[in-house]
């Protein structure tokens, strides 16, 4: 067995595909941002794990840093401690880092480490809960029913100086939608779309840290919702995923008439990795 920290690209793909496509974090052009660990048995990727590379600088209140896992072992080889050794190789990685970090600027930042198990496996492997994640829809808002209708009426529920003041617009190709202040040159809140066949993903919600609690956020979700469904007759549904961990989040969306759809449940993983550091 040999683990490694290159991945030949036709091998991730093939060992994604033996696991029902299942993907890990993985980029083949640019793994700068992704830390992982292959393991190979001759010539053969039969295990891989993976995570984005944390950024240390940011962190909770308690000066704990989350870092969400991926992995996948091959169907024959699985129930062979592969996974252990790769999860316990890559918190060795990732905890030289944090202690590099912590001496360099002289604090006390923590690793905890997480992933998405079903409930099944984390009864069987006595996993903690961290958080879900939850996937949230919206479909047109035409057949929405009344109720709903109501929650995403544009502005309804917005100050008048916020209707007064500030405008929405999608940029150039519609992949950003924009809430500009006044004659602000640049917006006080953003977000992304991402177009797919059968829906569009809203990402990377972003509001001006001195604008944050004033309802822009809402502003900005209710006008994207009705010019999205308005700049053409038919639109996919709009999706987007929100942490249990940002309830004010999750809270404006459903407002906005957003539904969840599905439930991804993380699992602390300092049990396994202790036991074989």
């Amino acid at each position: 067995m040999k683990y490694t920290n290159y991945c030949n690209p036709s091998d991730f793909r093939q060992l994604s595909n033996s696991c029902n496509h299942y993907e890990a974090y993985f980029d083949e052009d640019d793994a700068s941002y992704i830390t992982y660990i292959a393991a190979y048995f001759d010539t053969m990727l039969i295990g891989f794990i993976s995570c984005i590379t944390p950024d240390l600088s940011v962190t909770d209140e308690q000066q704990i840093c989350y870092v969400e896992i991926t992995a996948m072992v091959h169907p024959n080889y699985r129930h062979k401690k592969i996974f252990s050794n790769l999860l316990s190789k890559l918190y060795i990685i990732i905890e030289d880092m944090f202690i590099q970090f912590n001496e360099k600027n002289k604090t006390s930042v923590l690793i905890q480490f997480i992933c998405a198990v079903n409930e099944k496996n984390a009864k069987k492997h006595h996993l903690a809960f961290h958080s879900c994640d939850y996937l949230m829809i919206l479909k047109d808002i035409n057949e929405l029913n009344q109720e709903n209708q109501k929650l995403i009426t544009k502005d309804k529920s917005l100050p008048n100086n916020i209707k007064k003041d500030y405008q929405c617009y999608f940029n150039s190709d519609k992949s950003c939608y924009m809430l500009f202040y006044k004659n602000f040159s640049s917006p006080v809140a953003v977000c992304e779309l991402d177009y797919f066949q059968s829906y569009t993903c809203i990402s990377s919600v972003y509001v001006d840290s001195d604008k944050r609690g004033k309802k822009i956020g809402t502003c900005l979700i209710q006008n994207l919702i009705q010019d999205y469904f308005h700049f053409e007759c038919k639109q996919p549904p709009l999706i987007l995923h929100v942490s249990s961990t940002n309830p004010a989040a999750f809270q404006l969306y459903k407002n906005c008439g957003f539904s969840v759809c599905e439930q991804v449940n993380y699992y602390y993983l300092n049990v396994i990795y202790t036991q074989n550091k």
